[in-house]
């Protein structure tokens, strides 16, 4: 299957490399992500940080899913460039995506620093929505039940 063009680009500027896949990596990737969804769900209201953390880790297994899908792997550029081509690729929204960026600074940009700053109940609900929506999204387009 040919990978698209803004991958093929991304390799030839280095932020990715082409791989081969490994076997059972895109149904692993995505078991993790319903995992980290399942278990989110399950958890008491008032433990946000926890629902947020767990959506936002679920959606980076969704990113590598797909990226193992399309044979790269991050190189220089790293996950917050992954999470933006895939991210793109699923077709998310301007809002969503805008969310989804801000969680990523969040997380990268506190939690190696300083401790995680305090998560609304909308925010964690928002992060879980992102990730049961394109959850399916990412299924549908690496072709994994």
């Amino acid at each position: 299957m040919p990978r698209p063009t803004e991958y093929e680009n991304l390799i030839k500027t280095k932020a990715f490399e082409a791989v081969t896949a490994t076997p059972g990596a895109i149904a692993g990737f995505l078991g993790n992500a319903a995992d980290y969804m399942a278990t989110a769900d399950g958890l008491d209201t008032g433990r946000h940080l926890q629902v947020f953390t767990l959506a936002y880790e679920g959606y980076f297994q969704v990113v590598q899913a797909v990226l193992e899908f399309y044979e790269v792997r991050t190189k220089d550029a790293g996950r917050n460039l992954a999470i933006q081509r895939v991210s793109t690729s699923l077709g998310v929204d301007s809002r969503e995506f805008a969310f989804i960026t801000k969680a990523h600074e969040r997380r990268n940009g506190t939690s190696y620093v300083l401790p995680f700053p305090p998560v609304s109940k909308a925010e964690a609900a928002i992060m879980l929505d992102i990730l049961a929506k394109y959850l399916p999204v990412a299924r549908a387009l690496t072709g994994t039940p």
